[in-house]
């Protein structure tokens, strides 16, 4: 996701929010504003907490984005082993 874009997208979405706002909010106001999917999503991925202004919030999608497009690491098992 672009940086600008991601900051961009959500400031549209939510530019009625009145801060300080519970995730809860944050997601009604995106609704009613008719939100595209991927925004919905990301949104509803926050977690709970009060949100102070929209920069807590796209940094929050922006480390629950970056943290599940990240590829994730396989444990380090040896399954079989104890047929060598």
């Amino acid at each position: 996701m672009q940086e600008s874009g991601c900051a961009w997208r959500l400031s549209i979405v939510l530019r009625e929010v009145r801060y300080p706002a519970q995730k809860w909010m944050i997601l009604t106001t995106a609704e009613t504003y008719g939100a595209d999917v991927q925004t919905r999503i990301e949104l509803q991925d926050l977690p709970e907490a009060t949100y102070h202004d929209i920069d807590e919030v796209v940094a929050a999608v922006k480390n629950r984005v970056g943290r599940l497009t990240a590829a994730p690491k396989l444990p380090d098992t040896r399954c079989c082993e104890w047929r060598a």
